[in-house]
C-alpha cells in the first residue's frame, strides 16, 4: 500500500489516493452475457455506456489497484509491476477526469471513446509484464511454498478482474469506437461477442488440440 500511495502521489494529481480508497470501497457491478448481448443488439447508446462506465470502471481499477498493493513488497518493487502500477494509476485518473463531465455533451462522449480505446490499448500487456515481474521477483529472491501459493492466488484473480475490464472497454470501442459498427469479418458479433458460439464445442476443440 506504501509503494502504490508513493506511485499516486508521485504521478497523480492529490486526490487520487482518496479517490481510490473510495471506489475500492465498493464491488464491482455484476454483469451477464445476456446483459451485453441485449445491449449491443437493442439498446446500444453511447450515452447510456458513458454514465455506467464512468463510474463503473474506477471500481474496477481501484479494487486491481489495491489487490496490487498487497502483494509482497520486494515483487513490488520489481520494474515490471511498478510499470503495471503506472498503468492503472493513469488509466484510473482518465477516467476520473470525466467524472464531472456533462453526459449532454456529445464532444465529451465521444472524447471518452477515444479515451477508453487508449487505455484498452495502454493495458495490451499487463499479461506478460506482471509475469515478467514475477520472473524477475523469484530470479532475485526465490519464492517459498506459501509465497508462491500466495502469489498464484493473487495472480487467478488479478487475470479474471482483467478479462472483465478488458470486456468492458472491448465493447465499449467495438460498439462505439468507429464509423463502422458492423466487422466485416465478423459481422454477426456484437461489439466482441459471437452470439452463436458453441461454448462446449470450442472446450473440446482446445481439447483435441493439446492431446
Amino acid at each position: 500500500m506504501r509503494l502504490l500511495r508513493a506511485l499516486l502521489r508521485g504521478a497523480s494529481p492529490a486526490g487520487l489516493p482518496q479517490q481510490v480508497d473510495f471506489y475500492a470501497r465498493f464491488s464491482p457491478s455484476p454483469l451477464s452475457m445476456k446483459q451485453f448481448l441485449d445491449f449491443g443488439s437493442e439498446n446500444a447508446c453511447e450515452k447510456t455506456s458513458f454514465m455506467f462506465l464512468r463510474q463503473e470502471l474506477p471500481v474496477r481499477l481501484a479494487n486491481i489497484m489495491k489487490e496490487i498493493s498487497l502483494l509482497p513488497d520486494n515483487l513490488l518493487k520489481t520494474p515490471s509491476v511498478q510499470l503495471v502500477q503506472s498503468w492503472y494509476v493513469q488509466s484510473l485518473q482518465e477516467i476520473l477526469d470525466f467524472k464531472e463531465k456533462s453526459a449532454e455533451d456529445s464532444e465529451v462522449i465521444h472524447r471518452f471513446t477515444d479515451t477508453v480505446i487508449t487505455i484498452r490499448n495502454r493495458h495490451n500487456d499487463v499479461i506478460p509484464t506482471m509475469a515478467q515481474g514475477v520472473i524477475e521477483y523469484k530470479e532475485s529472491f526465490g519464492v517459498d511454498p506459501v509465497t508462491c501459493q500466495n502469489v498464484q492466488y493473487f495472480l487467478d484473480r488479478f487475470y479474471m478482474s482483467r478479462i472483465s475490464i478488458r470486456m468492458l472497454l472491448n465493447q465499449h470501442s467495438l460498439l462505439f469506437g468507429g464509423k463502422i459498427k458492423v466487422n466485416p469479418a465478423h459481422p454477426k458479433h456484437i461489439g466482441s461477442i459471437n452470439p452463436n458460439c458453441n461454448v462446449v464445442e470450442v472446450i473440446k476443440g482446445k481439447f483435441r488440440q493439446t492431446s
